[in-house]
């Protein structure tokens, strides 16, 4: 079975490809840091997998994207080009979170207890899950929670905690007299470790974005142009 995954909610982007070769099995990967950009970098990034394993879209049997949370352009354009690949393939997509894409490429070097994700919004607060096991099955759903909220989930449970608002939740765990782990080096979403997990992730029909939160930029009063239904001629 042909699997491709992708990833462009936070600071990286990236694509993977999986497929069986002389009795084994190719992964041919890319993966990229950026702030933005994404929507320019994804749909090449994918045809330098395919190019590289001599396959065509119509090959795949399923794609996997991580539906978020993440910046807002991110994950719509990672749902975006799920949704028309799907289309055009009439191929399944299944997804996870973003967070537990970055909890998974960290389950090799951090086996015991809990692995949480912490990111920090723009607002003081951390998009937050929690996760155990060697699939990093979720402890809690994707959320928006403060520093100090998350530490008390974390409670009577051992954790190690990466992403860049790990040192929020260590602040915050340390006034709270909870001991924590934490991940010093950087962790984004790599979207190579989907692979191993994507046939048992669920089939999104149609895939839709987990954002989480309101967007940062709203339409200033006044600036909301009116719209006149063509059936009765009432502006709205």
């Amino acid at each position: 079975m042909i699997i491709l995954a992708f990833d462009t909610c936070f600071g990286a982007c990236s694509a993977s490809l999986r497929l069986p070769r002389s009795g084994g099995l190719q992964v041919v990967s890319r993966f990229e840091l950026m702030e933005k950009g994404h929507s320019e970098r994804l749909v090449p990034m994918i045809q330098e997998v395919l190019e590289e394993a001599e396959r065509t879209a119509g090959c795949i049997d399923v794609f996997a994207v991580t539906t978020g949370p993440g910046s807002f352009t991110g994950v719509r354009t990672g749902i975006a080009v799920a949704r028309a690949l799907s289309l055009a393939t009439g191929k399944p997509v299944r997804g996870t979170s973003s967070l537990r894409v970055m909890a998974l490429g960290l389950r090799n070097s951090y086996r015991e207890g809990a692995i949480a994700i912490a990111i920090p919004t723009r607002d003081g607060l951390i998009y937050f899950q929690s996760f155990d096991g060697p699939q990093a099955s979720a402890l809690i759903e994707p959320c928006v929670i403060t520093p100090q909220g998350a530490v008390a989930v974390m409670r009577g449970v051992a954790h190690t905690v990466a992403g860049k608002g790990a040192g929020l939740v260590a602040e915050a765990a340390v006034l709270a007299g909870v001991p924590v782990t934490i991940v010093a080096d950087p962790v984004e979403a790599d979207a190579v470790n989907m692979l191993p997990v994507a046939l048992d992730l669920a089939v999104l029909d149609p895939p839709r974005p987990l954002y989480l939160r309101e967007p940062d930029a709203k339409p200033q009063p006044g600036m909301l142009v009116k719209r006149t239904d063509p059936t009765t001629g009432v502006s709205a």
